[in-house]
C-alpha cells in the first residue's frame, strides 16, 4: 500500500477525492448568478465552433439550423459581453453537457490537487506521501478550498494561478517537460478565465523577480522565467483581441462590458461629488441623468432593474454604452479632482477586502434561483444538479453547513497559520537563510521561503487588485486564503515549528509534575 500510494498520480488522484468528498457532503457542486453568463458565453461559442468542426469532419449542416443559430447569437445582449470569459464558459458548457457540473467540479478539483501537489514536490524532492496527503487533508477539512472547487464559476483559477507561477518560478530545473507544460497550462487558464487574475499575475511576476534579485539568481535564469510569464500574460490579452474580433465577424457589433470603475467611485463617494460638480455646469455626462439616485452601492448601480436605484441595468442599450465610453473620463477626473478622498476610500475597501472570510456566495441556498423573478427563467435552475428535486422539496436542497459556523473555522485557521507563519519568520534560522541570499536551488530552505513570501504577497495583492477596482465582496478573498494553511503546513514539514517538540514537551511534564509539590508547600 505504501508503495502504490507513493505514485505521483494516486497521491492526486486521491487528494482531489478529499476535495471531492466535501463537495458532495455538502450536497452538490454550486452556482452564482454570473454562472449564467458564463454558460451563455459557452453556448455561443459552441454556436461559433459548430460549423468549422462540421467543416473539418465533413458533416452535413442543416442551412435553417445554422441561420437560426447566426440570428440568436446577433440578438444577444452584447453591452456585458466583454465581461465575462468565453474560455471559461467553454469549459462549464462543455462540462455539463458531457457529465452535469459534477464533471466541472472533478476537473477543478483534479487540477487543484496536482497544482498543490507539484509545487510540494518542487518545494520538497524528497518529501514522503504523508506530507501531501496531510497537507490536502487539512485543507479540505478546514479551508475554502473545496467550496471554490465545486463552485461553477473561475474564482479557484486565482490562487492556482498564483501557486503555478510560484511553483515555476522557483522550481522550474526540478520539473519535466509536461509537468512544465502542465504549469504553464495552469496559468494561462487563470488569465484566460477572468480579467482580475491578469492584473493578479502581473503583480506577481514583479513580485517573484525581486525576490529572485534578492537570493542572487543569474540574470538569464531570472530574464527566462519572467519572460516565460509575460508571455502568458501577452497570450491572455490576445485571446481577448481574438474574442472580441470574431464576435465582430460573425455579428457585425462590438462587445461592451459594464462601467464597473465607474459604479465603484461613485459608491466609494467621490464619484458622487464629483458628478455633482460636473453636473452643475453643464456636463456632458451622460451620468448626469442619474445624478438623484442614491449611487451608493455599486452593484445596485449596476444591477437594479429600478431606474431609481440603478443606472446600467436600467437603461437601453445606446445608454450603456454611452456609459461605458464615458468610464475613462469619468473615473480620471474623479480622482484628479478628489485624489485623498479616493485614496482613503480604496484603502478602505482593500482592508475591508482582507477581513471578508465567509461563503455566503458558493453556499447560497439553491432554492433562490427557483424563485427569484428574474433568475428563474434563465439557465441556472437547469444547471444545478438535482434542480427539479429542490423545486418539490427545498429543505432537502439546502446546503446543511451553516455559514457563520464554517466562517469561525475558516477564521480560526486563517489566524493560526498566520500567527505561525509570523513566529517562523522571526526564528534565527530564518533570518540567516534571509540574510546570507545565497542562490536558489530546488528543494533549499531559500526557495521555500521564497515561495512562500510569494504566495502570501499575492493572497494580499489579490485584496487590493479585488478590493479596489470592484468592491469588498467575500468570494474574492474566501477564493484565496486557502493558500495561508497550505504554505504553513508546508513550511511545518519543511523547516520545524520553530522549536524542539520534545523538549517543550518534557518541560510541561516537568512543570505539572511539580506542580503538587509547590501547592504541598504554599
Amino acid at each position: 500500500m505504501h508503495r502504490f500510494l507513493r505514485r505521483s498520480w494516486v497521491q492526486v488522484v486521491v487528494g482531489a477525492l478529499m476535495l471531492m468528498a466535501v463537495v458532495v457532503a455538502s450536497g452538490r457542486p454550486t452556482v452564482f448568478t454570473d454562472t449564467d453568463d458564463y454558460y451563455a458565453q459557452g453556448r455561443g461559442a459552441a454556436r461559433a465552433l459548430k460549423p468549422i468542426v462540421s467543416q473539418i469532419l465533413h458533416l452535413p449542416r442543416d442551412l435553417d439550423e445554422e441561420d437560426a443559430e447566426l440570428q440568436a447569437e446577433a440578438d444577444e445582449d452584447h453591452t456585458s459581453m466583454a465581461a465575462r470569459s468565453p474560455y471559461y464558459g467553454i469549459l462549464l458548457y462543455s462540462s455539463f453537457e458531457i457529465g452535469t457540473l459534477w464533471l466541472l467540479a472533478g476537473i477543478q478539483a483534479l487540477v487543484a490537487a496536482w497544482t498543490i501537489f507539484t509545487l510540494i514536490r518542487g518545494a520538497m524532492p524528497q518529501a514522503r506521501p504523508r506530507v501531501y496527503l496531510s497537507v490536502m487533508g487539512g485543507l479540505s477539512l478546514l479551508s475554502t478550498l473545496p467550496f471554490f472547487a465545486g463552485f461553477g464559476m473561475p474564482d479557484v483559477f486565482a490562487p492556482l494561478g498564483a501557486l503555478a507561477t510560484a511553483a515555476l518560478t522557483f522550481y522550474w530545473s526540478r520539473y519535466g517537460r509536461l509537468e512544465i507544460a502542465g504549469l504553464i497550462a495552469v496559468i494561462t487558464a487563470s488569465l484566460w478565465f477572468h480579467t482580475s487574475h491578469i492584473l493578479l499575475e502581473v503583480a506577481l511576476i514583479g513580485l517573484s523577480t525581486a525576490l529572485l534579485w534578492w537570493f542572487r539568481t543569474d540574470g538569464r535564469t531570472l530574464a527566462l522565467r519572467a519572460g516565460v510569464l509575460s508571455l502568458i500574460v501577452v497570450s491572455a490579452f490576445a485571446s481577448d483581441v481574438a474574442y472580441h474580433t470574431v464576435v465582430k465577424l460573425r455579428t457585425g457589433e462590438d462587445l461592451h462590458r459594464p462601467p464597473f470603475l465607474s459604479a465603484r467611485v461613485l459608491a466609494d463617494g467621490p464619484g458622487r461629488i464629483y458628478l455633482r460638480e460636473a453636473c452643475a455646469k453643464a456636463s456632458p455626462y451622460v451620468l448626469c441623468r442619474f445624478k438623484n439616485n442614491p449611487l451608493d452601492d455599486s452593484d445596485e448601480i449596476l444591477w437594479a432593474d429600478d431606474p431609481a436605484r440603478g443606472i446600467f441595468n436600467a437603461s437601453k442599450i445606446d445608454v450603456r454604452i454611452a456609459l461605458e465610453r464615458e468610464e475613462k473620463a469619468f473615473v480620471l477626473q474623479t480622482i484628479l479632482h478628489h485624489p485623498l478622498e479616493q485614496l482613503g476610500a480604496s484603502l478602505s475597501n482593500w482592508v475591508e477586502q482582507m477581513s471578508l472570510v465567509d461563503l455566503s456566495e458558493p453556499l447560497r441556498d439553491p432554492g433562490y434561483y427557483f424563485t427569484n423573478v428574474y433568475w428563474k427563467d434563465t439557465s441556472l435552475p437547469t444547471l444545478i444538479p438535482g434542480g427539479h428535486d429542490c423545486l418539490k422539496r427545498p429543505r432537502l436542497c439546502r446546503p446543511w453547513i451553516s455559514i457563520s459556523w464554517i466562517s469561525y473555522l475558516h477564521g480560526t485557521v486563517i489566524l493560526l497559520a498566520t500567527g505561525f507563519l509570523a513566529w517562523r519568520a522571526t526564528r534565527r534560522d530564518v533570518r540567516a537563510v534571509v540574510l546570507a541570499r545565497r542562490p536558489l536551488k530546488p528543494g533549499s530552505r531559500e526557495a521555500l521561503l521564497a515561495t512562500a513570501a510569494l504566495l502570501i504577497l499575492a493572497v494580499i495583492v489579490n485584496s487590493a487588485v479585488t478590493g479596489i477596482l470592484s468592491g469588498p465582496f467575500a468570494r474574492y478573498h474566501a477564493r484565496m486564503v486557502w493558500i495561508l494553511p497550505a504554505v504553513a503546513g508546508v513550511t511545518a514539514w519543511r523547516l520545524g515549528l520553530g522549536f524542539d517538540v520534545r523538549s517543550a514537551w518534557a518541560y510541561l511534564n516537568e512543570r505539572i509534575r511539580r506542580r503538587p509539590a509547590r501547592q504541598a508547600r504554599g
